[in-house]
This record gives structure tokens, sequence and C-alpha cells, in this order.
């Protein structure tokens, strides 16, 4: 269940700028990184929109709890070093209230003048995640 204690889930909306000129590259470097977070990776979703016109891609990703980041962190950190070398973030929504270990590193990587946190009020999900 979803509430607003650091232990519920946690729901983040990435919106990425790319080099437009590198657009093949970012795109094989996406789906790479989607395709091994699905095999061996925490989050309870992925999903990725790409704004062609704009240059903008929507990256959302949907985890049990802070704990969960973490692990993502640690297991896909050269997939997303590959996806970063194409792009740059311009927003980071957190919907959910992460732990100050998942709010630091986020802060740190993305820069509070880029970064939301927005607490939860309620609500749920069926969604199960891999065992991993």
């Amino acid at each position: 269940m979803n509430t607003s204690s650091p232990a519920g889930a946690i729901l983040l909306r990435n919106t990425m700028a790319y080099d437009r000129v590198h657009t093949d590259a970012f795109k094989q470097a996406i789906d790479a990184a989607v395709q091994f977070a699905q095999r061996h990776a925490p989050q309870l979703m992925v999903q990725v929109f790409l704004d062609a016109d704009a240059g903008l891609c929507y990256s959302f990703q949907l985890y049990e709890d802070s704990e969960a980041i973490l692990r993502h962190w640690k297991v896909s950190d050269p997939h997303i070093a590959a996806v970063m070398q194409h792009c740059v973030v311009q927003r980071m929504e957190v919907y959910g209230s992460p732990n100050d270990a998942v709010r630091n590193g986020i802060l740190e990587a993305v820069g509070s003048d880029k970064v939301t946190f927005t607490p939860g009020l309620v609500g749920y999900h069926h969604l199960r995640a891999p065992q991993v």
C-alpha cells in the first residue's frame, strides 16, 4: 500500500533532453537499460516515452520502497551511465517519501533546482516485483 510513510511506494518521473544527433544511440541505450531492468532490477514498472519533435524523453519508474531504488542504482549503474551519455535531466519528480539516502542521491545526481519531492497521501498498487 502506498502511504505517506517512507516505506511506501515511490514513483519517479524523469524528463530528459536528448542529443538528437545521436537519437539512435540514445534509443539503443534506453532499450538496453529497460531490458536489463526487466530481468535484473527491482522496479515494479518502467515506461519510457519519446517526444522526437521536442527532443524530450519521459521515464516513469515505480518502486516498492527506497531500498528498491538503492538496489536499482547498484545493479543498473552501467546502463544508467550509458543512457546519460546522450541526455541531460531537465526535471525529476519524485512522488512518495524516499529515505535520506535516496533523497540525497537524487539531489546530488540531478541538482536541487531540477527536483521536486511530493509525499504520498493515499493509494494502492497491484503490481508485484519479480524476485531478483
